[in-house]
């Protein structure tokens, strides 16, 4: 399907670099592809646990850092 749409070209080369895809229709079939599979991964995700499962369970004043420098010998 033949679409008209205004495309960050600066965006689409740099993907097109990264991923080595040699055509600009390959370079979003893959973003399409990956962008899909990044929302599917969040739903899925959010379907575990409701926000209000795991909102207290890191105390709000608690540093991971803090408590490894302690542990560092």
């Amino acid at each position: 399907m033949k679409t008209a749409i205004e495309l960050d070209e600066t965006r689409l080369k740099r993907l097109m670099k990264l991923t080595g895809l040699k055509s600009r229709k390959a370079a979003l079939d893959y973003a399409l592809r990956e962008a899909e599979h990044a929302a599917r991964i969040r739903r899925f995700l959010k379907s575990l646990l409701p926000d209000t499962e795991y909102t207290d369970a890191v105390a709000t004043g608690y540093d991971v850092l803090a408590v490894r420098e302690k542990e560092t010998p």
